[in-house]
């Protein structure tokens, strides 16, 4: 084995060490977050608020989906969902959940076709003509996750802080029956989960999100939305923009339940790299150089170590480089516990669900960060997207093209 590779190799793992290490003291301030707010009430600031979900076609579980946004405890909520058009399938779930809902305030709004930016920025900004006058807070949902009664109440108190621009939740996928593509989605938004923490958060999540009205207009986040794909990096960019933070609210992790085949995972992934390389190219720099160290150090290096027993040519060297692979993995299993861990505490509901895959987030975590590399190398070949049956090419964070629909 040629020692300048080896030499090279353990360098390059030495590196990827320092970071795990650096990224496990992170994993352990999130796990402090979200045992502070175990057994924590929410904020009794609740002004009244208008909840914006957009939908498009029918997500698995969406009508029990739905009927959880329809039963949040608030005081004074406005629903609105708004779809494309009427024939959306979509639209009968909407119809049956509101008529078993009655004394909710609800209505669904079709937003037409939208030509220049994304469908579902297109639907917020549709609906954004029907909040109410007496509202002070917008907020916003996606249709694939299912909200706990105190979701809202938690995702808007942090509003009350008069440097917080925007309060977010995240997303945590829990596979239905399983299968290798739903597992590894899990494992690897589980990973991205952990950029999330208590100070000043890198962004704002769109699927679980909220802004007082007049920061929300004073910030100008709807002019970013003119021409954007993406709801939540145009919106966290104007925050940003206005001099304010986006907090990260622990009790709005919100899980979405359902599966989905290996060729849905590195589609899905890709789209979410390709559109932070647009929206957030430094995050997307960051990512790609650490997504080489890591996967060259821990892939290159077992690969040499695996050859050089195959070979019987140990050297000391070698010997080095294996404990720091070795060290490497078991830091990352160790953070992916502790992460997890944090989870099933806060939502002990979910235990069960939380835990059948544990072995996965444990040990699974090389693979989502191959897989991560993937995409953000495809996602430097190619800016076009399909968000669900519609294709579109990101030539800025101003400007959209829709390319195809189905």
């Amino acid at each position: 084995m040629h020692p300048i590779l080896v030499l090279f190799l353990t360098a390059l793992a030495t590196a990827s060490l320092a970071e795990a290490l650096h990224s496990l003291r992170g994993g352990w301030r999130l796990a402090r977050l979200f045992r502070w707010w175990c057994n924590r009430p929410p904020d009794q600031f609740s002004p009244p608020t208008t909840l914006i979900v957009p939908c498009r076609g029918v997500d698995p579980g969406m009508e029990e989906n739905l009927r959880a946004f329809c039963c949040l405890d608030y005081p004074d909520l406005q629903i609105l969902l708004v779809t494309e058009s009427g024939t959306d399938p979509s639209v009968p779930i909407m119809q049956r959940v509101l008529a078993d809902h009655p004394d909710r305030a609800a209505t669904i709004l079709f937003a037409g076709t939208a030509q220049r930016r994304g469908q579902k920025v297109h639907n917020l900004l549709h609906a954004l003509r029907f909040v109410r006058d007496g509202d002070e807070v917008l907020a916003f949902g996606d249709s694939d996750i299912r909200p706990e009664g105190a979701w809202l109440r938690y995702l808007v108190g942090p509003l009350r802080c008069a440097d917080v621009g925007a309060s977010t939740g995240f997303r945590w996928y829990l596979p239905e029956t399983g299968g290798v593509g739903s597992v590894l989605r899990s494992v690897w938004n589980a990973g991205i989960a952990g950029l999330m923490g208590s100070g000043d958060c890198p962004f704002a999540w769109g699927g679980a999100m909220a802004m007082r009205r007049e920061t929300f207009t004073a910030a100008g986040v709807a002019d970013r939305w003119v021409s954007a794909v993406s709801d939540d990096y145009a919106a966290s960019q104007a925050i940003r923009a206005h001099g304010l933070s986006i907090r990260f609210q622990p009790r709005c992790l919100s899980f979405t339940h359902e599966d989905c085949s290996l060729g849905e995972l590195f589609s899905w992934s890709y789209r979410q790299l390709a559109i932070t390389r647009v929206y957030h190219p430094s995050l997307w720099k960051l990512g790609l150089a650490s997504e080489i160290l890591n996967n060259v150090a821990f892939w290159g290096g077992a690969g040499l170590v695996a050859v050089a027993l195959l070979l019987d040519h140990v050297a000391p060297l070698t010997g080095v480089l294996a404990a720091i692979v070795g060290t490497i993995y078991l830091v990352r299993c160790l953070k992916a516990w502790i992460r997890l861990r944090a989870v099933v505490l806060l939502f002990p509901r979910h235990a069960e669900a939380l835990r059948r895959y544990r072995f996965a987030h444990l040990f699974a975590g090389p693979l989502a960060s191959l897989i991560t590399l993937v995409g953000l190398v495809r996602s430097l070949l190619s800016a076009e997207i399909e968000w669900r049956g519609i294709r579109y090419r990101m030539i800025s964070p101003t400007r959209t093209e829709v390319v195809a629909r189905e």
